[in-house]
């Protein structure tokens, strides 16, 4: 799996819980690793070359 897909996965699912009522802690660490996960997502695709 890419760390990536794992970063917003893992946020996603921290967020939820979060918001299930485990805390406004988990809301915010859900929230800052769906959001490293899609910079990664366009850091990648930023750096891919054309006709690769």
């Amino acid at each position: 799996m890419a760390l990536w897909l794992a970063l917003i996965v893992a946020g996603l699912v921290v967020l939820v819980l979060g918001l299930a009522g485990l805390g406004q802690f988990f809301i915010y660490v859900g929230l800052i690793l769906a959001v490293v996960g899609v910079v990664l997502v366009f850091v990648g695709k930023g750096n891919q070359k054309v006709g690769r």
